[in-house]
């Protein structure tokens, strides 16, 4: 009996390994520039499988990700796996745990065991090319049963568009940094202001202004030709459906290379429940704000059969 208790034990060692062999789930990137026309305007620009923003991505916690990119670039290029716990040398950011670029021409394979699950996005880690279009969302889908359930989910994927190359844009920033606007105040703005508020009044405006070297119209940095919901323009219109009642996740992706939005959904109110794809306690809101590179996942339970505008 002792023997066979021996065996049984030596047998459940050997097969256990081949029972936890986790689902192995395969991508393959191709990473190009070419031509794409978002404004009216027919500009190169990278690309992720043909397209701005490149495809969703999407796992089971536990899955083995394998993903191929190849390189059509004439120069290195990375893909970053953004919130992802991943080792070192998987994490895609060049220079980090012997990670090198991927050279112009080469595939590189990145595998690696997903660890946790939620809303996440990859881009790319080298220059500009995050600007240029190299960006897509990424999602894992929990291995047990959801925290909270939906009867449909949609990635909201909000990006920043400019015809200009995130290089140029660059050059120009560093002649500049108030470069992109448009609308600075002039000397002759002061004058005005004194005339009809007085000198000190007038003053008390200026001053912090010009101790913070910036301007009252000074938003953001860049002027943007366009805003993007999962690469469609407002006039394009990407539309998500529903029918009324049901409850509706919402996976909203800051992929912007600098804007950051403040997001609401005129007649619905959103609960937040899960920001950067950890799961919070839920917290109802009519609108929120997020930067660059955040998530936050939303429920809406529209009841009325009409159409909501997603306004950013």
């Amino acid at each position: 009996m002792k023997q066979f208790t021996r065996w049984l034990i030596a047998i459940s060692a050997v097969l256990l390994p081949f029972s936890a062999i986790a689902d192995v789930t395969e991508y393959t990137l191709v990473i190009d520039r070419e031509p794409i026309n978002i404004t009216g305007k027919t500009v190169e620009r990278i690309t992720i499988n043909g397209g701005i923003p490149g495809p969703i991505l999407e796992f089971t916690e536990g899955d083995e990700a394998v993903i191929h990119v190849i390189n059509k670039l004439d120069e290195p290029t990375s893909v970053h796996w953004h919130g992802l716990l991943l080792p070192p040398e998987m994490d895609g950011v060049p220079g980090l745990g012997g990670y090198e670029a991927i050279k112009a021409g080469e595939t590189f394979t990145y595998r690696f065991t997903l660890r946790q699950n939620g809303t996440y996005w990859y881009h790319a880690h080298s220059g500009t090319q995050e600007q240029d279009g190299h960006y897509g969302a990424l999602v894992i889908y929990p291995k047990d049963e959801p925290v909270v359930q939906a009867d449909r989910d949609y990635v909201v994927l909000l990006s920043d568009f400019s015809n200009e190359i995130g290089q140029q844009i660059f050059n120009n920033l560093k002649k500049s940094p108030h470069y992109y606007n448009y609308s600075q105040r002039t000397v002759g703005d002061f004058f005005s202001e004194v005339r009809k508020q007085g000198l000190a009044s007038a003053w008390q405006d200026v001053r912090p202004w010009g101790e913070m070297r910036m301007s009252p119209t000074d938003l953001a940095d860049v002027r943007y030709d366009a805003f993007l919901v999962n690469g469609q323009t407002n006039e394009q219109n990407w539309t998500g459906l529903f029918k009324p009642g049901e409850r509706v996740r919402l996976r909203f992706i800051n992929a912007s290379a600098m804007s950051m939005y403040d997001v609401r959904i005129p007649g619905l109110q959103m609960t937040v429940i899960q920001a950067d794809g950890q799961y919070i306690e839920p917290v109802t809101v009519d609108e929120f704000r997020f930067a660059v590179a955040e998530t936050y996942d939303v429920i809406v339970t529209p009841e009325a059969d009409q159409a909501y505008t997603i306004a950013a």
